[in-house]
């Protein structure tokens, strides 16, 4: 138990930081006027606590066992679905609906969609929380898109570090063990790349709305989340939980003091 408890520490960091922002979301919610965003942002992290909340006690009193399709999918789709919520509230501006990033941003959702089925081979709940996770990337993909947050050449290099992602998650299923190893290291490193160039853009972003970036950002961290295994999905999971205050503070500044 006491392995459990020392190996499940991200998830009780996350746990406390969702706990002390689900608080403030509330009282957002007041200072705002209700603002239809700050409801949103209450659900989103009442959601994801219990989400966590459950994948944690489930864990404690089952550690060997395995997770059935349960409470927490549903937890994690609904999360997806109220983030894209959360960021259509905002006015994104007028433009094509459908583009080659939204196309891109679906496909890359159904590779990971069905990364995850191959992982797993649990089809219906990865098939599920995939839909909603394709609905939450192609939001993103739009804001960001509306919004002018990157240039043609970031947009190349998203795509193509994307497919190369997909590409070597998928080589490993057909390779050597050795192989094997190397790959996921590369995957990994492509991975953190990716979320520390995010971070950087978001972060020192000077004028316009951040909030997209910082969205962006934490799409990226949770495919990278998805697509690790021991220290590195710990890892990834913490630097998801750090994306949840700038995430807040965001919010924040679009609806008001």
């Amino acid at each position: 138990m006491s392995f459990s408890l020392l190996s499940l520490w991200p998830v009780f960091l996350q746990i406390a930081v969702l706990a002390a922002l689900l608080a403030l979301s509330v009282r957002l919610i007041r200072r705002s006027g209700q603002a239809v965003a700050a409801v949103f942002l209450t659900f989103v992290f009442a959601l994801w606590l219990f989400t966590d909340l459950y994948w944690v006690i489930f864990d404690l009193m089952r550690p060997d066992g395995r997770m059935p399709f349960a409470a927490n999918e549903i937890g994690e789709a609904a999360v997806f679905l109220m983030l894209a919520a959360l960021l259509s509230s905002f006015s994104l501006g007028r433009g094509r609906v459908f583009c080659w990033q939204t196309a891109g941003a679906l496909a890359f959702a159904l590779g990971n969609a069905a990364l995850w089925v191959a992982w797993s081979r649990e089809w219906i709940d990865d098939l599920f929380i995939g839909a909603a996770y394709a609905a939450f990337l192609a939001q993103v993909v739009r804001a960001l898109m509306l919004q002018g947050s990157l240039r043609t050449g970031e947009w190349i290099a998203l795509a193509a570090g994307c497919f190369l992602l997909l590409l070597g998650q998928a080589l490993t299923f057909f390779v050597p063990a050795g192989a094997v190893r190397a790959l996921d290291l590369g995957c990994y490193l492509l991975l953190a790349a990716g979320a520390v160039c995010w971070a950087i853009k978001a972060f020192s972003a000077r004028r316009g709305r951040p909030l997209y970036l910082i969205y962006a950002l934490l799409g990226w961290v949770i495919t990278a989340k998805y697509m690790s295994a021991g220290g590195w999905y710990s890892l990834f999971l913490v630097c998801e939980t750090l994306c949840l205050p700038p995430l807040y503070r965001a919010v924040r500044r679009e609806v008001g003091p």
